[in-house]
């Protein structure tokens, strides 16, 4: 069976900063909780432009990704992942007007969003199983990251997270010479599928359990590679908070040196564009090396865990 590669990969954040307090008075919290964000959470800014248009944000890295690209037409699929299940009113399709946008004139151009935040790492595994079905050993996936809150509801996961704006794109292919997927595991919890309308409850045992259901993940991504956590040179994370992150560090003794948290207090945590954009960074920072293991993770409300190991 050929590999799913990931041949080409560009992320994207507004230049605009707002501090966590700015956040907060403008989604009606408190400066106690501000202060919890800031000191317990681990979070100093997030990045938003008002005047940035949805779109203009996908754009961003997937035309800088597209430039290096010498055939075009070679992207079969266009899959825009999403959190939320609409971004845009019902007559507006994102991913045909970002087909369209860019050129890819021979792209079937869906949205995947059924598992949240961890929506991004399922639609590289759906770019995988398209490719694989194509029958075209040269054809592409590009898949798309990137939202913008819209309310108070989708900037603030109570008590959790602040959530701030970036963008993502991942040029998918068959043994291509990019960054190999090694295996990836995921487990839907329909106890907590009612998301950000959890009661108190339900939330506490949402944050109780947060931790072993994405271990299980890790765990099982690891068991399908014939891997140890050993293995593995980082984990690329999802910025929900470094609270829990520490957590779990602690619980099952990795060295939190070896989880990249950098961009959690400058950029907060930024939907399905997580692990993407912080596998960039990594890049730009040189901090990823040939033929080294990484663990990408996330997890989406409602609620899925999911952990991907790639070969750099």
């Amino acid at each position: 069976m050929k590999a799913v590669t990931l041949d080409r990969i560009e992320a994207f954040t507004p230049g605009r900063a707002w501090t966590i307090d700015e956040v907060a008075e403008e989604s009606g919290l408190s400066r106690h909780q501000a202060r919890m964000f800031r000191r317990i959470r681990g979070m100093a800014t997030v990045r938003s432009d008002p005047d940035l248009a949805l779109l203009d944000l996908l754009a961003a890295p997937a035309e800088t990704l597209l430039a290096g690209v010498s055939d075009v037409d070679s992207v079969r699929y266009l899959i825009y992942s999403h959190t939320f299940p609409d971004l845009t009113p019902s007559y507006v399709n994102a991913p045909e007007l970002l087909r369209n946008r860019l050129g890819l004139k021979k792209a079937d151009a869906f949205a995947v969003a059924q598992q949240a935040c961890a929506s991004g790492l399922a639609a590289i595994d759906v770019a995988g199983e398209l490719l694989r079905a194509d029958g075209d050993p040269s054809a592409k996936a590009l898949v798309l990251t990137g939202e913008k809150p819209f309310t108070g509801l989708t900037r603030y996961l109570v008590h959790v997270s602040i959530m701030g704006e970036a963008s993502s794109a991942c040029l998918v292919g068959l043994d291509g010479g990019g960054s190999r997927v090694v295996s990836y595991a995921n487990r839907t919890e329909g106890e907590f599928a009612a998301g950000f309308r959890m009661t108190p409850d339900t939330q506490r045992r949402f944050g109780e359990s947060y931790n072993d259901h994405l271990l299980d993940q890790m765990e099982s991504a690891l068991d399908q590679a014939g891997l140890r956590m050993s293995d593995i040179a980082m984990v690329v994370p999802h910025n929900v908070n470094l609270s829990s992150w520490l957590k779990l560090c602690t619980r099952v003794g990795f060295d939190r040196r070896r989880v990249f948290l950098d961009n959690l207090a400058e950029f907060g945590h930024c939907y399905c564009s997580d692990p993407f954009l912080n596998l960039v960074s990594m890049r730009e920072r040189n901090l990823l090396a040939k033929g080294e293991l990484y663990m990408l993770t996330s997890v989406g409300v409602g609620s899925t865990y999911a952990a991907m190991v790639i070969e750099y």
